[in-house]
């Protein structure tokens, strides 16, 4: 599918989503919004990719909502609702395959949220992060409320969203919105070395174990293992032979070749 504002390319199992706005600091507008959507259809529909990447052209990586394009104050409803199931980061949050969002620059409100919806963040020494929203005299918005404390922990983000301070690279990595901060010129790099690591794993297996893992939040452990039980049972019926080329590799002492497919649902 082509793309208007989002540049989709994929090799070798892993998939690049760039938002390409650059002279707007990639600013989430309605058509980059829809955009992102359909990409992330189209990630869970190919069978070929294993893993998806985000980043952002240019020096930003998402500045968050277009305020130029959305004006809430001038609706007396504030911004149109939608199904839940189809806001954009619970679009983002329903890619079955592992993510990764490489945090080129400013990550701030929407494109905080942008940042959180993947699932491993690392981050270029350049990159910022705010939850802005209180700054532009808005309640939380952008699944920020759901996706923040699951990140840092209640406390701490409350703190950022009653604030809406800035943060650089460093305190991000610090508090847990990202797991590492390199060097700006190797993010793409380092980013898509994780991707190619990650791929070579059981794709099955990683689906599988994405959705435990998610499944689980809120609930006690007791009620998180019967998810934990049928994920293994389903990966044995729909991955036996990644199961068993897994158990040879290990005996035999050499890297894995796995090859399983999860069918669509």
């Amino acid at each position: 599918m082509a793309y208007a504002n989002l540049i989709y390319e994929k090799k070798d199992h892993v998939v690049t989503l760039t938002l390409n706005r650059p002279d707007f600091l990639n600013a989430l507008d309605s058509a980059l919004l829809n955009e992102l959507g359909e990409a992330a259809d189209e990630i869970n529909a190919d069978h070929d990719v294993r893993v998806a990447v985000v980043t952002g052209a240019g020096r930003g990586f998402c500045s968050g909502g277009d305020l130029k394009a959305t004006s809430f104050a001038e609706s007396s409803g504030g911004p149109v609702l939608q199904k839940p199931a189809d806001h954009w980061a619970a679009k983002l949050l329903a890619i079955r395959k592992p993510t990764i969002a490489a945090v080129n620059g400013v990550a701030v409100g929407g494109g905080l949220s942008l940042a959180l919806a993947f699932d491993v963040r690392i981050a270029s020494e350049k990159a910022r992060f705010s939850a802005i929203f209180a700054k532009i005299g808005m309640s939380v918005l952008d699944g920020n409320g759901w996706l923040l404390p699951r990140a840092v922990g209640l406390t701490k983000a409350l703190e950022l969203l009653f604030t809406a301070d800035m943060i650089d690279a460093a305190e991000a990595e610090r508090i847990g919105i990202v797991s590492y901060v390199v060097p700006h010129e190797q993010l793409m790099e380092r980013a898509l070395e994780m991707a190619a690591k990650i791929a070579a794993n059981p794709p099955v297996a990683l689906q599988l174990t994405k959705n435990v893992v998610y499944d689980a939040l809120g609930k006690s452990y007791v009620e998180h293992l019967p998810t934990q039980w049928a994920a293994m049972q389903k990966n044995v019926v729909l991955a036996r032979h990644d199961v068993v080329e897994g158990g040879k590799a290990f005996a035999e002492k050499r890297a894995a070749k796995f090859t399983g497919v999860v069918p669509p649902e």
